[in-house]
């Protein structure tokens, strides 16, 4: 890992120090990356990445998370973007909403092939 500059936490007083490391991913890997990121699911890769790893560290500490049918999954997804206008990256929704990312996921690709939802053009 190589340092690369400072972060400010929002929220938080203390600014921490900020690393970057390097990964090799297949072809497929990285495809499925990009197709998300045109998906209008991430920002970028690198975005990605980081919600990946943040992720993978949620895991292994003890969290509540709810667990929803794919129907309901669907009616808060639908709801909480009726009561916030405007675009909204699928890992900010799982967040608010305290759903597991797989299901939030799915669910709102399931949405866009029944143009329930649209792809935003951030």
């Amino acid at each position: 890992m190589v340092p690369i500059g400072t972060l400010s936490v929002e929220g938080l007083s203390k600014v921490e120090q900020a690393y970057q490391i390097a990964v090799r991913l297949t072809k497929s890997e990285y495809e499925r990356i990009q197709d998300l990121v045109e998906a209008g699911l991430y920002r970028s890769a690198a975005d990605f990445a980081r919600e990946a790893l943040r992720s993978m560290l949620r895991e292994v500490e003890p969290t509540s998370v709810r667990d929803v049918s794919a129907k309901e999954a669907e009616t808060m997804i639908d709801e909480f973007l009726l009561q916030h206008p405007g675009p909204h990256f699928a890992s900010e929704i799982a967040e608010a909403l305290g759903l597991e990312y797989r299901t939030t996921f799915e669910t709102i690709r399931r949405m866009l092939e029944k143009e329930k939802v649209r792809k935003s053009r951030l």
